[in-house]
């Protein structure tokens, strides 16, 4: 097997994101690798990394919809939104009924938009605004439009409360955390995370890094490209025209244009069923246009 691939890891709280990348580095060399969807440092689960030629498919899957089991607790407010920042508040929170807390959670389904985090990766004038942060700098975060597919309530054991969310990219929990605090009247802060969900990848196709030891390891866990893009349509390219591609030029659309999107993308394999790149479908000229490729 190739070490063309992605390897899903469930990380530790405890360990940055890039922390992963440098441990991979050491256990099995690679010319190309990248994750993504970053992870703070105290949240865990659900990692992509993408080695070698999969680098190449980040930008069309690093949109795909997040899914998160996250622990609030109540009568804390930090700095940062959640437990590795400063308690800028804290009281003994009242006992609320379990429905009360479910119509908190219901205001947040949908399009909201979102203060960002001061101490973020959000860089403002080519500056993160957690370096802001540090400095002591004034100013008021930017706001952001997310969206929040689902939100459900688990479970309330005061002063805790566990809650499943199913959201878009660049959604911050520990700012909704904040944000039911702000209304229920008594403040709240990120306790824990873990995803569990990233578009197509999932738990049960994760590894833990402890898991990891040698090259053989990694080629055990990883996912064939093509795996990867399994949610993708294809199109097999005919030899003929694989240097049409090579070349930047368009291939023609096969079967009923109905069955396809305009502007949808598609994986492109050859007639031995190897990912050669990713296309865009043009339904109105019939064709497809490569958008990257992947080099066997």
């Amino acid at each position: 097997m190739t070490m063309d691939g992605f390897l899903i890891i469930d990380k530790s709280p405890g360990m940055t994101s890039f922390q992963v990348i440098k441990t991979l580095k050491k256990i099995c060399p690679f010319k190309k690798i990248g994750y993504i969807g970053t992870l703070d440092r105290n949240a865990g689960g659900i990692l992509p990394v993408a080695m070698n030629e999969a680098v190449k498919l980040i930008p069309f899957l690093e949109n795909g919809r997040k899914r998160y089991l996250a622990k609030f607790v109540l009568g804390i407010t930090t700095d940062t939104l959640d437990l590795e920042g400063t308690v800028t508040s804290q009281s003994e929170p009242p006992v609320f009924e379990e429905s009360a807390l479910k119509e908190v959670l219901s205001r947040f389904q949908g399009k909201i938009i979102q203060r960002i985090p001061m101490y973020s990766s959000k860089k403002i004038g080519g500056k993160p605004l957690h370096r802001l942060a540090r400095k002591g700098v004034a100013m008021e975060a930017p706001t952001k439009e997310v969206e929040v597919h689902d939100i459900t309530f688990l479970n309330y054991a005061h002063p805790y409360i566990e809650v499943d969310i199913t959201c878009s990219k660049g959604t911050y929990i520990r700012a909704i955390a904040n944000d039911v605090g702000q209304i229920l009247g008594c403040g709240a802060t990120l306790h824990s995370l873990k995803r569990t969900q990233h578009g197509d990848f999932t738990l049960d196709k994760s590894t833990l890094l402890e898991y990891l030891h040698m090259k053989q390891d990694v080629v055990k866990y990883l996912l064939s490209l093509n795996d990867v893009l399994s949610g993708f349509k294809e199109l097999t390219v005919e030899p003929s025209l694989e240097k049409f591609l090579k070349n930047g030029m368009p291939i023609p659309l096969t079967g009923d244009s109905k069955d396809w999107k305009q502007d949808q993308y598609v994986k492109l394999t050859n007639t031995s069923n190897r990912l050669i790149g990713i296309g865009r479908v043009d339904t109105i000229t019939k064709t497809v246009r490569t958008r990257r490729l992947i080099n066997g």
